[in-house]
């Protein structure tokens, strides 16, 4: 299976229908398959805001993010 022409008939698929219930039942597919965090996931997420709220790591604002962001 071509996995990358299978997505492509799909999306063609997905623009072509005028079925709401289509599109509601792809989406919820999709979104059941989409990873979930684990509760590891969540340890490492509490101890970097820990970290972060005590001043021990470096944050940016918004605009400093973008620039570094476009300068890479």
């Amino acid at each position: 299976m071509n996995l990358q022409l299978t997505k492509m008939e799909l999306i063609e698929m997905l623009l072509s229908t005028k079925k709401a219930t289509v599109l509601k039942k792809v989406k919820a597919i999709l979104e059941e398959d989409q990873a979930r965090l684990t509760e590891e996931d969540y340890k490492i997420i509490d101890s970097r805001r820990e970290s972060h709220l005590r001043g021990e790591s470096k944050s940016f604002s918004w605009e400093e993010a973008k620039q570094q962001i476009l300068k890479s």
